[in-house]
C-alpha cells in the first residue's frame, strides 16, 4: 500500500499511541510530503535521518510530544523548504552546530518551537561570524522551558521579522542588550530565568512591541519611564523581581491598549493623583506588595472591564468603597491589608473572594448566598468576624473552599450541607459549640476538614465513613468524646493527617489505624487513651521510606537516604493541593504551623499525655521517615528499643514522664538530625552514650530525675570506665566477662589436676616408691626399643 503513496502530501498520525522508533518502511516512498504530523505519540531514540532527509519537500513537520533524545541533527539543513518545525516536549539535549547555524540554513523557516526539552547552554554558541542574513523570514521562536545559560545573544537582533520570542523558564543571566530596542517584536517573554541587572531604557524603542514579560528573574533598579511610550503594548508582566522605586502616571502615559498588568512581588510605590484617569482599561490587575500609601486606589473604579484584581499586601487601610460592589469582576484578592468595617456586597458574578488577614468585623450577612450565588472560593479567615455561621452558606451550590478560621464566630455549625461540592472546610479557632453536623462530614468529595480549637462535643459522626477522599482531618482542641473510630482503615487511602489532639477520647488505640496507607501525621495526644501501643503502628507505610532505600534494621532494613518531598505524596492527588493545606503540630516543644513544603516533609507521631501502659514496641523503630516522636506523660515501662538509633532523621524525641528503665541504648549516637531530646523523669541507669549528634545535647534537664544516670553533662560523673561510643570499636562488656571466666576455669582445672597427683606423691612414701619404679621400668623399655631399631636400620643401610 505504501508503494502507491508517492503523491501523498498531507499525513497526520497524531495521538495514535505509536511506540518505539519511527518505522522506516511506511515513509520510504513518501517523497512528495508537504505536511507531516507525528505529534503526541511515544516515538523514542534519535530523530532518524533515513526518513526525513530525503523528504526535501517538507514544509510543516510536527514531532512534538514524543520521547526523542540526543540532539537536533545537522541533516535538517537539507530541509530548506521548512516553514514550520515543532520539536517541543521531547528530551532533546542540544542542536548540532548551535541555534545560529540552524537558523542561517533555513531560509524559509517562519516558526521554530523547541520548548520543553533539555537544551543546554551550547544553544547560543556561534561558529564563525555572527553577522549576515539569519532567519530572515522567522516570525516565531520558542525555546522556553530548557536549561539555557549565559547572556542573551546579540545575533537575535538580526531576526528582523520576529514577532514572538519566548526564552522563559531557562537559566539566562545578564542584562537585556540595548540592541533589542530595534526588534519589531509583538511579544518578548523572558520569564522564569535568572536575568539580572536593570531594565534598559532602550526597551522604549520597541514601538510595535505588544507583549513584554520579564517576570520571575533577578532584575533590580527602577522601571524606566520610557515603557510608557509603547503604545501597542497590551501585556506587561514585571512580577517576581527586585524592582524598586515609584510608579507614576508617566509610566502609563501612552499605554492605551494595555489589558494585562502584573507588577507584583516587587518593592514599588504606586503614586498617582487621586483623580487620575488611566488611558487603559485593564482586564487583569495584579499589584500585590505595591505600596498604595494607605488608600484604596480610586482609579480602579475606571477599569470597568476588570475581571481579576489582586491588591494583596498593599498597605491599604480603612473600609472598602461602596463602588467596588458595582464592578463586575470575577476574582478579588485584598488579603493581608488593614481593611476594616463590615463585609460589603459584591457583584453576583464573583466566584473568588479573598479578604483574609484584615480587620473586618461584625457578623457575616445572612443573605450572603443570595449576594454571591456563584462563589467558589470564600476566604474570610483571620479577621474579627462575629456572630453565627449563616445557614445560607449551605445554599452555595458552587462553593468549593470555605475559610472562616481564626475569627470570633459562635454558636453551632449548621446542619444543612447537602447539595454542596465542598472539598475544603476550615472553621478552626473560633468559639463554635455543639456536635459535628452529620451532613457536613457526609460530603464524598471532601479533601480536608479543620474544626480544631473550638468547643465541639459529642462523638465523631458515623457519616464521616463516606469521606473516602479525605486528606486532612483535624478535630484537635475540642471536647469530642467516645472512642477513636474503628472504621478508619484502608478505605481512607488518601488520609495523610489525622489530628485528634486535646479531646476526651477514651479506650484503646484501634489497630485499624495501622491500615491507613498514606498516614504521615498521627496526633492522639492529651486524651484518655488506655492500653498498650499497638505493635502494628510500626508498619504504617506512610511513615516509612520505600524499600529500595531501607537497609539494615534487624526487624526491617534501615535507610541512609534522606526522606524526600515525593516520598510523602499521595499518588493520586494533584501536588498543588499542598499549597492550600496546613496543620499545627507540637514538635520540639513548640506549636508550629506547617504549610507547603514543610508540611509535605513532616512525619510525626504523638501519643503523649494519655494513660498508655506496657513497653515501647520495637516495631516503632521501623518508622524510618519520622521527624518527631512523642510518647511522654504516659505509664510506659521497660527499656527503650535498642534499635531506636536507626530512625536517623528524628529531629525531636520525647519519652519523658514515664516508668522507663534500663540503660540508654548505644544506638542513640547514630542520630543525625536530633535537636530536641527529653528523657527526664524516668528510671534510666548507667552512662549517657557519646558521639555524633547526641554529644551536642548538653542540657542537663534532658536527663533530669534519673538518679542512676551518669555522664559529662550531669553532676553525677561516671566511673573511670568511659561511656560507650558507637562511633568507635568498643569491646563488648559481656564478651570481656566471658573471657575472664574462661581463663579462671582453666587455671582452676590445672591446679586441681597438678596438686591431685603431685600432692599424693609428696605425702605417700609407698605410692612415691611405686610411681618412680614404674617410671624407671618404662624408661628402660623405651631405651631397649630405640637401640634395637637403630641396629636394624644400620644393617639395612649396609645391604643397600
Amino acid at each position: 500500500m505504501c508503494q502507491n503513496m508517492t503523491s501523498l502530501r498531507h499525513l497526520a498520525l497524531s495521538r495514535c499511541f505509536i511506540k518505539g522508533p519511527i518505522p522506516r518502511a511506511i515513509f520510504q516512498n513518501m517523497t512528495s510530503l508537504w505536511h507531516l504530523d507525528l505529534s503526541m505519540n511515544f516515538f523514542e531514540g534519535p530523530i532518524p535521518s533515513a526518513i526525513f532527509q530525503n523528504i526535501t519537500s517538507l514544509r510543516h513537520l510536527d514531532l512534538s510530544w514524543n520521547h526523542f533524545n540526543s540532539s537536533v541533527p545537522r541533516w535538517f539543513d537539507n530541509l530548506r523548504s521548512l516553514v514550520d518545525l515543532d520539536l517541543g516536549w521531547n528530551l532533546l539535549q542540544s542542536i548540532e552546530g548551535g541555534l545560529f547555524s540552524f537558523l542561517r540554513n533555513k531560509p524559509s523557516l517562519e516558526s521554530l518551537s523547541l520548548h520543553d526539552n533539555e537544551l543546554h547552554d551550547e544553544l547560543f554558541l556561534v561558529e564563525g561570524n555572527s553577522s549576515g542574513l539569519i532567519g530572515k523570514n522567522l516570525e516565531r521562536l520558542d525555546v522556553s522551558d530548557n536549561f539555557l545559560r549565559g547572556a542573551l545573544p546579540d545575533w537575535l537582533v538580526h531576526l528582523k521579522n520576529l514577532t514572538w520570542l519566548d526564552l522563559s523558564s531557562n537559566q539566562l543571566h545578564g542584562t537585556i542588550p540595548s540592541s533589542y530596542g530595534w526588534l519589531c517584536l509583538e511579544q518578548l517573554s523572558l520569564s522564569y530565568n535568572q536575568l539580572t541587572g536593570n531594565i534598559p531604557k532602550a526597551l522604549g524603542r520597541l514601538q510595535v512591541l505588544r507583549s513584554l514579560d520579564l517576570s520571575n528573574n533577578l532584575l533590580n533598579g527602577t522601571i524606566p519611564q520610557s515603557l510608557g511610550q509603547l503604545q501597542d503594548l497590551d501585556w506587561l508582566d514585571l512580577s517576581g523581581n527586585s524592582l524598586r522605586g515609584t510608579i507614576s502616571e508617566i509610566h502609563f502615559a501612552n499605554l492605551s491598549k494595555l489589558e494585562y498588568l502584573d507588577i507584583g512581588n516587587n518593592s514599588l510605590t504606586f503614586k498617582v493623583d487621586s483623580d487620575w484617569i488611566p488611558p487603559f482599561d485593564l482586564s487583569y490587575i495584579v499589584m500585590m506588595s505595591c505600596d498604595f500609601r494607605n488608600e484604596f486606589p480610586q482609579w480602579i473604579k475606571t477599569q470597568v472591564n476588570a475581571k481579576n484584581i489582586v491588591l494583596s499586601n498593599s498597605s491599604i487601610i480603612g473600609a472598602l468603597p461602596d463602588w467596588l460592589g458595582l464592578m463586575s469582576f470575577y476574582s478579588l484578592d485584598l488579603s493581608y491589608n488593614q481593611i476594616n468595617g463590615s463585609l460589603p456586597k459584591f457583584h453576583p458574578k464573583l466566584f473568588y473572594l479573598d479578604l483574609s488577614h484584615n480587620l473586618i468585623s461584625e457578623p457575616i450577612p445572612q443573605d450572603i448566598a443570595r449576594a454571591m450565588p456563584h462563589i467558589s472560593s470564600l476566604k474570610l479567615n483571620d479577621n474579627l468576624l462575629s456572630g453565627p455561621i449563616p445557614t445560607s452558606l449551605c445554599e452555595m451550590e458552587f462553593l468549593d473552599e470555605l475559610h472562616l478560621e481564626r475569627n470570633e464566630l459562635v454558636g453551632k455549625i449548621p446542619d444543612c450541607w447537602k447539595a454542596n461540592i465542598l472539598s475544603l472546610v476550615d472553621l478552626s479557632s473560633n468559639k463554635l459549640s455543639g456536635v459535628i453536623p452529620s451532613s457536613l462530614v457526609n460530603q464524598t468529595q471532601l479533601l480536608s476538614i479543620y474544626l480544631s480549637n473550638n468547643s465541639l462535643q459529642g462523638e465523631i459522626p458515623v457519616t464521616m465513613n463516606y469521606c473516602r477522599n479525605l486528606l486532612v482531618l483535624d478535630l484537635g482542641e475540642n471536647k469530642i468524646s467516645g472512642s477513636v473510630p474503628h472504621w478508619f482503615g484502608t478505605s481512607f487511602q488518601f488520609l495523610n493527617i489525622l489530628r485528634l489532639r486535646e479531646n476526651m477520647f477514651n479506650g484503646s488505640i484501634p489497630s485499624q489505624l495501622c491500615s491507613l496507607p498514606a498516614l504521615r501525621m498521627l496526633d492522639l495526644a492529651v486524651n484518655n487513651l488506655t492500653g498498650r501501643i499497638p505493635n502494628c503502628l510500626g508498619h504504617m507505610t506512610g511513615m516509612k521510606l520505600p524499600k529500595n532505600v531501607d537497609e539494615g534494621n534487624a526487624l526491617s532494613p534501615t535507610y541512609e537516604a534522606e526522606p524526600s518531598v515525593n516520598d510523602s505524596m499521595p499518588a493520586a492527588l494533584d501536588p498543588s493541593i499542598w499549597y492550600i493545606l496546613h496543620v499545627e503540630q507540637v514538635v520540639k516543644g513548640i506549636d508550629l504551623d506547617y504549610t507547603t513544603l514543610a508540611l509535605r516533609l513532616m512525619v510525626n507521631l504523638d501519643l503523649s499525655s494519655n494513660e498508655l501502659i506496657g513497653r515501647i514496641p520495637e516495631e516503632l523503630t521501623l518508622l524510618s521517615k519520622l521527624r518527631g516522636l512523642n510518647l511522654s506523660r504516659n505509664f510506659l515501662s521497660e527499656g527503650i528499643p535498642t534499635m531506636i538509633g536507626h530512625m536517623k532523621w528524628l529531629e525531636s524525641l520525647d519519652l519523658s514522664n514515664n516508668h522507663l528503665s534500663g540503660t540508654i541504648p548505644q544506638s542513640f549516637s547514630a542520630f543525625k538530625s536530633l535537636s530536641k531530646l527529653n528523657l527526664s523523669h524516668n528510671n534510666f541507669t548507667g552512662p549517657i552514650p557519646k558521639g555524633n549528634q547526641i554529644q551536642t545535647l548538653d542540657d542537663p534537664s534532658i536527663y533530669a530525675d534519673n538518679p542512676l544516670l551518669c555522664g559529662d553533662h550531669l553532676q553525677k560523673k561516671c566511673p573511670s570506665v568511659e561511656a560507650p561510643r558507637v562511633s568507635e570499636e568498643d569491646p563488648d562488656e559481656e564478651g570481656k566477662l566471658e573471657k575472664v571466666m574462661f581463663y579462671i576455669v582453666i587455671m582452676l582445672g590445672f591446679a586441681t589436676g597438678f596438686w591431685g597427683v603431685i600432692g599424693v606423691l609428696v605425702y605417700k612414701k609407698n605410692w612415691r616408691r611405686v610411681y618412680f619404679n614404674y617410671v624407671d621400668r618404662k624408661t628402660d623399655m623405651v631405651y631397649v626399643i630405640i637401640v634395637v631399631k637403630a641396629v636394624e636400620l644400620r644393617r639395612r643401610l649396609r645391604r643397600a
